[in-house]
């Protein structure tokens, strides 16, 4: 069941059958299920937690951001792209999604990619893996384009 706030999207048809089979819909939270982990990071200046322990300045983020390079598969992108937007996410909420299915015969993820966006949903940049490019590059911008903004979807597309 899900919480009262999470919101739940539905899943785009993406032109992967057994995907959008597994995936009835996309969840606007912190998830960790076989096709979808999501985790948002808190920004710099967020000082106190849920349950209104005070932090240090950054300490907050700090946690989130090191529990979220242990739960993806492309840890160094989310480091360089975090880098990259430290201003942005200094007030911005950041979210990180991945994308995956796991094939019976393997059992391993077969993982879409990966997209980062802030807390209005805006994109700020995504990660394909080189083997199978196009085809898992095609899966993850009709997922980008259900979540993020048509206008950062846009603007990073085409730049």
């Amino acid at each position: 069941m899900p919480h009262p706030q999470t919101v739940l999207l539905p899943c785009p048809s993406v032109g992967h059958r057994a995907f959008e089979k597994s995936l009835k819909s996309i969840r606007i939270e912190d998830t960790d299920t076989p096709q979808q982990i999501t985790k948002f990071v808190r920004p710099t200046l967020c000082l106190t937690d849920t349950l209104g322990a005070g932090y240090l300045e950054g300490e907050l983020q700090r946690t989130d951001l090191t529990a979220a390079l242990g739960m993806f598969h492309y840890p160094k992108f989310i480091e360089r792209c975090f880098a990259a937007h430290r201003e942005l996410f200094t007030v911005a909420q950041c979210r990180i999604y991945q994308f995956q299915t796991i094939p019976a015969k393997s059992g391993v993820p077969f993982v879409f990619g990966l997209f980062i966006t802030d807390d209005q949903h805006n994109l700020v940049d995504f990660c394909v893996d080189t083997q199978q490019r196009e085809k898992r590059r095609g899966v993850l911008l009709r997922l980008i384009r259900a979540v993020c903004t048509p206008t950062s979807v846009n603007r990073k597309l085409s730049h």
